[in-house]
């Protein structure tokens, strides 16, 4: 093993380990003070895979929670927080210190693995679902654009000739747009769908929401019909597509008027007008990812903390929940900074 090599794996080590010190040191008086402090918010947390075996796109992006971490978590926050349903939230039924479980795509683990812990702990959750895989075996538009741009110099390449700099956002998939995706796959003869399928993972099916559709843990909301980037859409199109996903989540019984955008970050992802045209198509609430607890539960408009492995103890769940809010005031602090600003520049799925 070189030098640099070792440097950067002992380096990878500190860090983990420094992370992990100030997360527990922090979160021991947030389990203490955080009870009283969201007393009147509304915490959301959000999923994505909950696995042993996770894709290659799931480790990628970090987004997977063992189920052994998950059961933890998932009793945790019963234990702590009163944990409401869908049906709840779109009331305006919430009590003091209420949570609400979410998921986001459709993985089959939800169904799988996660669905049985959500039973065991008898703890409702919302499944955003993106239908289009689902019900047409299509592939999933966030593992075809980020295969691409991971996987596919020449697309790459590609988007970077036919962008202008303006146009080119960071992670480069949120620059991938359905005419010049398309047109790459038709230019160079490709079909990727089965080492897409192999790079995300198993995808859930028509039997699996069927097999719970009927029981009141896992309900089903809207994602759009496949996972587009929705600022990349024109408002018909967005339209189409939360349509085209509404009629096909109305068949089941536990389908819920509630939307998140896919990617989740607004600025990056979508836009505040956006948030207006889905709520006029009957949205009863709109979800974001960015990873605040929500201090006004009558908005419609609701932000999502995501867990991961990472979060293995209560601290570290609490330092988690708060960890978007200290780090804004710390940066306020250093330097001035608009909202546009404050949107996280790191590269992630939910970006």
């Amino acid at each position: 093993m070189g030098f640099t090599t070792m440097y950067k794996k002992q380096t990878k080590i500190f860090k983990r380990f420094f992370k992990h010190i100030v997360a527990t040191t922090i979160g021991t008086y947030l389990e203490f003070s955080g009870p009283s402090i969201l007393k009147k918010s509304l915490t959301i947390f959000i999923y994505h895979d909950v696995t042993n075996t996770p894709s290659e796109f799931s480790r990628m992006y970090n987004l997977y929670v063992n189920p052994n971490v998950f059961d933890y978590q998932i009793g945790y926050i019963k234990k702590t927080f009163n944990v409401i349903t869908p049906k709840s939230l779109i009331d305006g039924n919430i009590p003091p210190n209420a949570a609400l479980i979410t998921f986001d795509d459709g993985l089959k683990n939800v169904f799988t693995q996660a669905y049985s812990i959500l039973k065991k702990h008898n703890v409702p959750a919302i499944v955003f679902l993106n239908m289009e895989p689902i019900n047409e075996g299509t592939a999933f538009w966030a593992g075809l654009i980020t295969y691409l741009c991971e996987k596919r110099s020449d697309f790459c390449n590609y988007l970077y000739a036919n962008l202008t700099k303006d146009k080119i956002r960071t992670p480069l998939f949120l620059s991938c747009s359905r005419e010049l995706v398309l047109s790459f796959l038709q230019d160079n003869n490709l079909d990727l769908n089965h080492e897409i399928k192999r790079f995300i993972g198993d995808f859930a099916t028509p039997d699996d929401l069927n097999m719970v559709a009927s029981e009141n843990i896992l309900f089903f909301g809207n994602h759009l019909y496949n996972h587009d980037v929705a600022l990349l859409l024109s408002d018909t199109e967005l339209i189409d597509s939360y349509r085209k996903n509404d009629t096909a989540l109305s068949k089941y019984p536990n389908s819920c008027k509630l939307f998140a955008f896919p990617f989740g970050q607004q600025f990056t992802c979508f836009e505040k007008r956006q948030i207006s045209l889905i709520c006029q198509e009957g949205a009863k609430k709109v979800f974001s990812s960015h990873p605040i607890p929500n201090n006004d539960v009558s908005m419609y408009y609701l932000h999502r903390i995501e867990l991961t492995n990472f979060n293995n103890t209560s601290q570290k769940i609490w330092y988690q929940i708060f960890y978007k809010n200290m780090r804004t005031t710390v940066n306020k602090l250093i330097k001035p900074v608009n909202q546009k600003q404050l949107v996280d520049k790191e590269v992630s799925y939910n970006q």
